[in-house]
């Protein structure tokens, strides 16, 4: 149980706890210490608390077991409808230091820095508060680099660096990171609160089986078949015939049978590891006696052998859906939304507002801290947006999902803005209508196709359907204010 009680009225820092740090209590409201836990690659069905909300015994929760994070699910709070700003790591985490889309921070792609006139995160709260902003493991979004190092150009701006290993393989970095910021938990006594982050690796090591692969079709071998029966079941939509835009066409896997059941064992396997770094993190959070929030998420899905694919990029649930759990007993409320959209970018303003400090003017996201904390409804929003690969559009209301994509012209003067590499990376707002669209559209029913089995784009009865997120659509289109300002990174 949390040692401070929540306000329920809003004072200097909004919506903060009063805490009494290191035994002394000179009577000021104080903003409570963040920690921000990022896992690379998880599912949100990937939590074995959540087999009640993924009935199929195809997802993930039934075939692993998460104590820790089963943990956060039971005294925490959490989303059921959390979505990925953008589903690949550096686009996604941009989007979730900045929030801001990734059209506008400019990272649309992997390897590229945010733009140098948008502050991230920490920039944001050592500017704006009293903050101690540190940082320990995977960044992923300030250029071609992952880990940052303790100064100079890789180090992150606004962050003081937790220096750990950078290997790159959650196997071999991921123990030091929790271990790094366990202990910076449980030393720091200063009286000023700290925003820590835990970058945390896997389960995205399961991204080295598709090198093996070199586009070959793998059958059942012998050796595998023999541990069949104990191996999770496939998804009902690992087989599916349904029109896609041909960027999306192109990643489908070719595996058969056991080779799919073992690279979901092999998955399961690292989630459960992960699983237990983030328990030593909540321990040394626990220990403290209740003055530190704890934020849970991921910055993208996994294929999961669902659409036959692995990995990420993808418009569908299994790489979009990540998980968003806050915990900290006595100050957020236990509890579970199933219906309210959320997405990477809500967790800036969220920080800010926790924190007793605006978020800037631009930002795109909505704070979700007087819902959490029970002293206010769920923030109004009717759909959201999520961009992939580069130029890929979803639009997701309660009920419905539309995909559409844009096609690489590859000519200089088109309405696109182009990175060093030559491939188009946003638009230009209020062009949209100059852009080619692959002609396969996607509309799917998400109350009662929740695999995504059933394209509906090509039947004239959802014609209206389309209409309404066609609408959507060119609305946010017009809105966006892209960034391309990258010398800082």
């Amino acid at each position: 149980m949390c040692r401070f009680s929540s306000l329920r009225k809003e004072t200097q820092y909004l919506l903060t706890p009063r805490i009494v740090r290191n035994g002394s209590n000179d009577g000021r409201v104080k903003p409570p210490n963040i920690v921000l836990v990022i896992t690379d690659q998880q599912n949100i069905d990937a939590i074995s608390a959540y087999k009640k909300h993924f009935a199929d015994k195809a997802y993930a929760c039934h075939n692993l077991h998460t104590p820790h994070l089963d943990r956060m699910v039971s005294d925490g709070f959490s989303f059921l409808q959390s979505h990925s700003a953008n589903p690949v790591s550096c686009p996604a985490r941009a989007s979730l230091f900045t929030g801001h889309w990734s059209i506008e921070n400019g990272v649309t792609y992997n390897n590229i820095g945010i733009d140098k006139t948008i502050p991230n995160l920490a920039e944001w709260l050592s500017k704006k508060s009293e903050y101690r902003c540190y940082y320990a493991g995977k960044w992923h979004a300030g250029g071609q680099w992952n880990y940052p190092e303790t100064d100079g150009p890789r180090k992150i701006p606004g962050f003081e660096t937790i220096p750990v290993s950078e290997y790159g393989l959650g196997a071999h970095t991921d123990a030091q990171v929790s271990m790094a910021v366990k202990s910076f938990i449980l030393n720091d006594k200063q009286p000023t609160p700290f925003f820590v982050v835990a970058g945390l690796m896997n389960p995205h090591d399961i991204c080295y089986w598709i090198p093996a692969l070199q586009g070959k079709t793998l059958t059942n071998p012998a050796h595998v078949d023999i541990l069949q029966d104990d191996y999770p079941p496939l998804p009902p939509n690992l087989n599916y015939d349904f029109a896609e835009p041909a960027q999306l066409a192109d990643t489908r896997q070719r595996m058969d049978g056991a080779w799919w059941q073992n690279y979901l064992s092999d998955y399961h396997r690292m989630v459960e590891m992960v699983d237990m770094e983030i328990g030593r993190i909540l321990d040394a959070v626990d220990a403290r006696g209740g003055d530190t929030v704890v934020i849970f998420t991921s910055d993208h899905g996994e294929g999961h052998a669902r659409h036959a694919r692995v990995q990420k990029w993808h418009p569908y649930e299994e790489s979009v859906k990540v998980p968003l759990i806050f915990y900290c007993p006595g100050y957020i409320r236990a509890g579970e939304d199933t219906k309210t959209l959320v997405s990477g970018i809500d967790v800036f303003p969220t920080i800010c507002q926790m924190a007793g400090v605006d978020p800037p003017e631009s930002v795109n996201g909505k704070s979700l801290l007087k819902y959490i904390t029970g002293v206010g409804a769920a923030p109004k929003r009717d759909h959201i947006i999520v961009e992939f690969m580069h130029t890929g559009r979803v639009v997701r209301n309660a009920k419905y999902k539309y995909v559409k994509m844009y096609i690489f012209s590859g000519q200089p003067d088109a309405p696109f803005v182009r990175r060093d590499n030559n491939l188009p990376a946003a638009f230009v707002p209020g062009k949209q209508s100059e852009y080619k669209v692959d002609p396969a559209l996607q509309l799917f029913d998400m109350e009662n196709d929740p695999w995504e089995t059933v394209n509906l784009a090509c039947d004239p009865a959802y014609a209206q359907i389309i209409k309404q997120m066609e609408k959507l659509l060119s609305r946010w289109e017009d809105s966006v204010k892209p960034g391309f300002h990258f010398d800082r990174n």
